[in-house]
């Protein structure tokens, strides 16, 4: 055989192998490689990018929470994740209400002839869903805000808040263990709750007694509200508000009373009905014939506290968990081909405002709970020295794989504990998830290093820190790999907490 036929003769076996056995003879890149590709660096420059005020806080609903996940959807697609949303893109619509602020409006109190001019954002953050102009009334101080005849406690029985403005702080007077109880409980311990019951009692402003902002509540056309910071709440009070609250809770009962204070609020805003958001979805399919259909899903929540009067970046809350999810979508991504399960990244929208994307995608899953071995939620991990997978005990043949390459590769401490279903009302989007049926662990970091801003404008990327982010990407790189190729494992004979 000549030499020119021996190059062609060799050249076409080698083509032939490529079709016949592609994931044999093609180089597959190192996991050391990829793992060292995922640097602070990258994760840093995702988190400055979602907390810049051109996404104004990345409120659900907004056309700036649009763009951003716009731009996430970007980074998949450059990565050539392949979209798992509506009619062939990354996005999974819904419709969602919002509110847009214009500026800090102003609270003014009045007391015997004396007016006290509040300052944002060190005395109060206004109400991100108030309605457009201005209240003047007496001040009441209505406990818990909670109207529950049912359950034997009712903050507005003997008092009048007729176009007044109510004093209520968040929590339940409850403070038993019950299960069942608890659950009864937990609808009255929403923000949301709280403020339409005060509406629906003829109130028609709030000054809410925790300063942190909250992007939920309802709108009304004719209502107003602020958050106050307690050195306020107790100038007011003449006290803490928690002295009061004490007393409330140990005889689980009542303590509303007219303060001798007026007040007021205003607000220059508008309201949208409608707005259009979305979860931002994407996949890398599996290549084994059986196992493609089943999934490991992981994602974060990519809505913020949006714009009430200044900038709320939520470096923390949540763009490190997106950040997170981002950087190992795109390491995962170099095994596009070589992953027998199917591996799925959602962007949630809409958790700030009452866990409405998380619920959204549950209802109207990608992979139904039977199909999917696990998910995986990242709120709020950008900041500490040590990793978590809370539940985690509860899935030994899962953690085990995480261990294994924690302790290889990463050598954090790694936390785990057993899991039970949530009690009362659920405060982020694993907890639906557990509710609805998927088998669920909780990414999470242990041992803070730098201060928590939860729901502040304080909360900028300055404060994470880089390093422990890298290890959560790492994390869930390493594990999710190795999972998607364990064959052993059956998601339909696996343990699910009830």
């Amino acid at each position: 055989m000549c030499s020119n036929t021996r190059v062609l003769f060799i050249t076409g076996l080698f083509v032939l192998a490529l079709q016949l056995f592609p994931s044999s003879v093609q180089s597959q890149v190192s996991k050391e490689e990829v793992l060292e590709s995922i640097t602070s660096d990258e994760l840093m420059s995702y988190v400055y990018e979602m907390s810049d005020p051109k996404y104004k806080g990345r409120l659900a609903g907004s056309p700036e929470y649009m763009n951003v996940a716009s731009w996430v959807a970007g980074q998949l697609k450059s990565w050539d994740i392949e979209p798992l949303g509506d009619d062939g893109s990354y996005f999974q619509y819904f419709d969602w209400p919002y509110t847009e602020v214009f500026n800090k409006g102003a609270v003014h109190l009045f007391k015997d002839g004396e007016t006290i001019s509040l300052s944002a954002p060190d005395d109060y953050f206004p109400g991100a869903n108030s309605a457009n102009g201005s209240i003047t009334a007496e001040v009441i101080f209505a406990g818990y805000g909670i109207s529950a005849p049912h359950l034997g406690y009712d903050d507005f029985a003997g008092i009048n808040v007729e176009g007044k403005i109510v004093m209520i702080a968040s929590g339940t007077p409850y403070t038993g263990s019950n299960t069942d109880t608890l659950n009864l409980w937990g609808p009255y311990s929403s923000g949301s709750h709280k403020m339409e019951t005060a509406y629906r009692q003829g109130a028609r402003g709030v000054l809410y007694l925790d300063k942190l902002a909250n992007p939920g509540a309802p709108y009304f056309p004719d209502f107003y509200y602020a958050h106050i910071d307690n050195r306020i709440t107790e100038k007011i009070l003449g006290q803490p508000h928690s002295e009061l609250l004490s007393v409330i809770r140990e005889k689980f009962a009542p303590a509303s009373f007219q303060t001798d204070f007026s007040a007021q609020i205003t607000s220059e805003t508008r309201h949208h009905d409608r707005g259009t958001t979305a979860n931002v979805i994407g996949y890398i399919p599996g290549n084994d014939p059986e196992l493609r259909h089943e999934a490991i899903v992981f994602g974060a929540h990519l809505d913020g506290q949006g714009y009430p009067g200044f900038n709320f970046p939520g470096a923390l809350d949540n763009a490190s968990g997106v950040a997170d999810v981002l950087a190992a979508a795109r390491a995962l991504s170099e095994y596009k081909g070589e992953m027998k399960r199917s591996v799925v990244f959602i962007l949630f929208g809409a958790e700030e405002v009452g866990l409405v994307g998380s619920k959204f995608y549950c209802e109207n899953p990608a992979f139904p709970p039977e199909k999917t071995l696990l998910f995986m939620n990242l709120d709020m991990v950008g900041n500490g020295e040590g990793l978590a997978l809370w539940h985690g005990e509860s899935y030994p043949v899962l953690l085990e794989h995480f261990q294994r390459n924690n302790e290889k590769y990463i050598g954090r401490p790694l936390r785990a504990n057993e899991g039970s279903m949530p009690v009362g009302r659920p405060r982020t989007d694993g907890l639906v998830f557990m509710q609805y049926g998927f088998r669920t662990l909780h990414v999470s970091t242990t041992d803070r290093v730098n201060p928590l801003y939860y729901h502040d404008p304080r909360d900028v990327p300055e404060n994470l820190t880089p390093d422990i982010m890298r290890d959560i990407s790492a994390l869930l790189f390493l594990g999710v790999l190795d999972l998607a190729n364990d064959e052993s494992l059956v998601p339909e004979e696996m343990f699910l907490i009830q």
